[in-house]
């Protein structure tokens, strides 16, 4: 059985969308979540944060778009990385 390489199916998806950044942000009901980010924009406010979802199979990509989901995501990156 082969792993799945998440963080560059993630890291492809971000760049293929116009971003050149990924954070890993946790798992949740066996997705991981990743937040999308440019460089160029850390450290400013511009809104909520992009993220993406990738199941277990790594075959399904999808974007976070409900609100409590994000804010998952928002809890777990602070947490995470102690921000």
């Amino acid at each position: 059985m082969n792993k799945i390489d998440y963080n560059q199916i993630a890291l492809s998806k971000a760049k293929e969308l116009g971003y050149d950044t990924i954070r890993y942000c946790g798992e949740r009901n066996g997705r991981k979540y990743y937040r999308l980010a440019k460089t160029s924009l850390i450290g400013k406010k511009y809104g909520l944060p992009q993220y993406i979802k990738i199941s277990r199979n790594g075959g399904s990509i999808v974007f976070v778009k409900d609100l409590q989901e994000t804010m998952w995501a928002i809890g777990q990156e602070n947490t995470l990385y102690d921000l």
